[in-house]
């Protein structure tokens, strides 16, 4: 007899940082604390960031793969059923705010598209916003860091058309000096953007 499927997967790309230990318990807490539990956490660590990421992708068992960076984390109890009941099929973005670790949150923002997001003008958020469907999954270009979300946003307009867009906050990213934002430097992130340019033109 085959084992009924999840719902959704929670895929957690795992890397060392600092306070990493806070972060992710604070990340599969706030899984925990979900009203909707037909979910697997799937926490994995293999390579680079990206690497990573695709190979807890291809992991899923789920229905809904739900990306969920270790540190960022569930706005609240009902964050999970939110995104299960306005998924429709294809992509899905959600809402977030900002948590800077001195016990706020701030800084709403909802996502919008535009054309430009595939070359780096990012309007949709960290892929901590993202879910999408677990369909032959399209997975991050492993050659980038910071805008490999901005890449994949691209290519999931290109199979499925406009994401819903969903403007509740169901999402909280952390924002400290360990981000990617924060380690690469102007040149490494000039970089990408040029090879986004290329792809793209």
């Amino acid at each position: 007899m085959t084992e009924p499927k999840p719902k959704v997967s929670c895929v957690i790309p795992f890397h060392w940082m600092e306070n990493w230990s806070f972060f992710l318990t604070r990340c599969l807490k706030s899984i925990e604390e979900q009203s909707f539990t037909d979910y697997e956490i799937v926490v994995m660590k293999v390579g680079s960031m990206p690497v990573t990421s695709n190979a807890v992708i291809k992991a899923c068992k789920g229905e809904i793969i739900k990306v969920l960076y270790m540190d960022d984390y569930l706005a609240h109890q009902n964050s999970l059923k939110n995104i299960v009941n306005a998924f429709t099929g294809g992509w899905l973005v959600t809402g977030c705010e900002h948590d800077t670790g001195d016990g706020f949150r701030r800084n709403q923002h909802f996502p919008e598209w535009n054309d430009e997001v595939p070359k780096g003008t990012n309007t949709i958020g960290s892929p901590s916003v993202l879910a999408f469907a677990n369909e032959e999954p399209l997975l991050f270009d492993e050659r980038l860091s910071w805008l490999l979300d901005c890449e994949l946003y691209g290519r999931l307009y290109k199979r499925y058309g406009m994401p819903t867009i969903l403007n509740d906050i169901n999402v909280v990213i952390g924002l400290h000096s360990g981000q990617m934002t924060q380690k690469l430097t102007r040149e490494e992130k000039e970089a990408e953007g040029v090879y986004l340019l290329q792809k793209y033109g």
